[in-house]
């Protein structure tokens, strides 16, 4: 990191990196070879199919394309396809390569790239990283039939959503976050939160189009401020305290000036959770009236939550 920003970090002696440095290896036939794959196929294609093309993998998509007469047709069969896909992923962290989302994601070289495939320049690669593959875990693709349905529409939505931000589908969400909304059905933003893939600024900018989906219901209604705390601790004190708030807005009888606290407000006590009366006027900056009206409810609900 301190390299991509110019600057150069001394050896700590006590990580991986130190203890165990990865073994490097002139890279610079395989990257050329992989560079040729792509522009023999006019850069429309993935590294999956590119990882064919180099391997000799006769696959249907190859024969039907002609890509298994082109002279870079198994040229690669010196490597394996994990092996491969070690080197375009390393290919795309040096940025000699970029996938393309104009081109559903198809690989484009980049100027980086051009030196090493006109032999002007070599590259060194981590040997290890070729070497052993690291496993996976399977990813979930289907589900049961009852929620086929609710998981087409959920892509359907991403799809949407990713045409019109000009980005990958899984940009928006992950197939298996999908799968789990399909399968678990949150009906609230804060049991969004829950679903694996579903970080706070994705469920600021999706949550509420992806929820209407699941429940078919406009999940519009959550204020900004209470959407932040949404699958936390304090966004069920916040509840709490609204509704506190609501009970007392004109005082204990029902008869007083009407005094509210702003949603701005009550995301900072629910998420301070003060403990005295002046806590509680210097966090949500309540003052006298407010602290009269609301004071001790409020402190009651944070003592019981």
């Amino acid at each position: 990191m301190l390299g991509y920003f110019g600057e150069a970090a001394e050896p700590c002696g006590n990580c991986d990196l130190c203890d165990r440095p990865a073994q490097l290896f002139d890279a610079t036939d395989a990257v050329r070879k992989a560079l040729s794959a792509m522009l023999r196929t006019g850069e429309w294609f993935g590294a999956g199919h590119l990882i064919d093309i180099l391997t000799g993998n006769s696959t249907a998509k190859v024969r039907e394309k002609g890509h298994d007469q082109l002279p870079t047709f198994a040229v690669g069969r010196d490597l394996s396809k994990p092996a491969w896909g070690a080197v375009f992923r390393q290919m795309m962290g040096r940025d000699l390569v970029r996938p393309d989302p104009d081109r559903y994601g198809a690989l484009r070289m980049t100027e980086a790239a051009r030196p090493i495939l006109r032999g002007e320049a070599q590259i060194t690669l981590r040997k290890d990283t070729i070497e052993k593959a690291v496993p996976r875990v399977a990813v979930k693709t289907f589900v049961a039939e009852e929620d086929a349905s609710l998981l087409s529409a959920l892509k359907a939505k991403r799809r949407g959503l990713a045409e019109a931000a000009g980005v990958p589908a899984y940009v928006i969400f992950a197939d298996r976050t999908l799968i789990e909304m399909a399968e678990k059905r949150p009906a609230s933003l804060d049991q969004m939160m829950g679903i694996t893939g579903v970080g706070a600024k994705k469920l600021e900018s999706f949550g509420r189009a992806f929820l209407e989906v699941i429940t078919g219901a406009d999940a519009g209604g959550m204020h900004p401020a209470r959407r932040k705390l949404a699958g936390r601790d304090s966004g069920q004190i916040y509840d709490r305290l609204a509704e506190t708030q609501v009970q007392l807005q004109r005082g204990p009888d029902g008869t007083g000036k009407p005094l509210s606290l702003s949603s701005g407000a009550l995301r900072k006590i629910a998420e301070a959770r003060p403990a005295t009366l002046d806590d509680l006027d210097r966090v949500g900056d309540l003052g006298p009236q407010k602290i009269e009206r609301f004071g001790p409810a409020f402190l009651e609900v944070l003592r019981d939550s």
